[in-house]
């Protein structure tokens, strides 16, 4: 049902090129800030050189700038809070759909299983990280400035997911179902846009420092595990508290240098081994469905080769415009 909720507004193809280019766009505005405040410190601190300003943009740290990596933080989430109003006045106002219907296909969003999944994905990633500390100790270190990790730990609960929800509605909610339109199948959405949400992060910073395939090995990894368990599970619920789960986790308790989110975590590593990421993720992804699936009563790995059903009319991308019951 997750599918056919989630593509039953109106879904002529040009509706989904310009809710694309209309996401772009807000993109694009919220970038704005960050870069007036990146002109600001270039033309009033003598010591910021233009190599600075180039180095910045490739590993997006923002002490480059003479700026608390907090100031950073936000001014990154901006360029999500932007994309995401112009996400959600392109669902309403061009596939008429409520947003909802992007999350679940139940009358009302169950917020408990969103925190089931936060919850559960924090203390699988806790596990796995305490394991690590205890195996290369030498690799971490204590990292904590009370104040500036109160303020961030605030940025992370009322911020941070933002952007990760735009992530989990455009990619699973909003292309996931909108692919199907064609396919008439799950499986073959569930590796397109697994693939899209590697290469959207094919920017980051630890793309230089740990290379194009092996990133991309957990990128599209971690897409095709949130991508499964939506499936399985029938609904965006879950994917979004992972999704919230894995950039909070990663922002304010363990982060190390050169990921894309620089700041004053409660503790650091001055290198990591992304092998040793991709694998404890693997066996994190393992444990999280096979808990689910118990608590859940899922159908099992079958629910990806099913037939997706009869979407009334609207098929192929045909414009119709259905009322929903909200």
């Amino acid at each position: 049902m997750f599918f056919e909720k989630a593509t039953s507004g109106r879904n002529d193809f040009l509706f989904y090129i310009a809710t694309v280019c209309i996401v772009v766009l807000g993109y694009r505005l919220g970038i704005e800030p960050l870069i007036m405040v990146q002109n600001f410190q270039v033309e009033n601190d003598p010591t910021i050189m233009t190599k600075d300003v180039d180095l910045f943009f490739e590993t997006m740290d923002f002490s480059i700038l003479n700026l608390p990596s907090n100031v950073g933080l936000i001014l990154m989430i901006t360029i999500f809070i932007f994309a995401m109003m112009a996400f959600m006045l392109a669902i309403k106002y061009l596939h008429k759909l409520p947003l909802k219907r992007l999350i679940t296909p139940d009358k009302s969003i169950n917020w408990k299983k969103i925190f089931f999944g936060f919850g559960l994905w924090f203390l699988i990633a806790l596990v796995f990280e305490v394991i690590v500390v205890l195996i290369y100790p030498e690799t971490y270190y204590f990292n904590f400035k009370p104040i500036s990790w109160i303020f961030l730990l605030l940025i992370c609960i009322f911020l941070m997911p933002i952007q990760t929800s735009l992530e989990e509605l455009v990619i699973r909610g909003y292309m996931m179902p909108g692919i199907s339109l064609l396919t008439n199948n799950k499986w073959i959405p569930w590796v397109i846009t697994s693939v899209i949400f590697g290469l959207i992060h094919g920017a980051n910073p630890e793309v230089e420092r740990f290379g194009f395939w092996t990133m991309q090995l957990y990128y599209v990894g971690a897409g095709l595990f949130l991508g499964l368990i939506t499936i399985l599970d029938d609904s965006l619920e879950l994917a979004l508290g992972v999704h919230a789960a894995t950039n909070v986790f990663g922002a304010a308790f363990f982060s190390f240098d050169g990921s894309v989110l620089q700041t004053d975590s409660l503790i650091k590593a001055n290198n990591i081994n992304p092998h040793i990421m991709i694998l404890t993720f693997l066996l994190g992804a393992i444990l999280f469905i096979v808990i689910c699936n118990k608590k859940y009563n899922w159908g099992g790995f079958k629910m990806l080769f099913e037939p997706i059903g009869s979407y009334k009319s609207n098929v192929a991308f045909k414009d119709q415009s259905f009322k929903t019951l909200d």
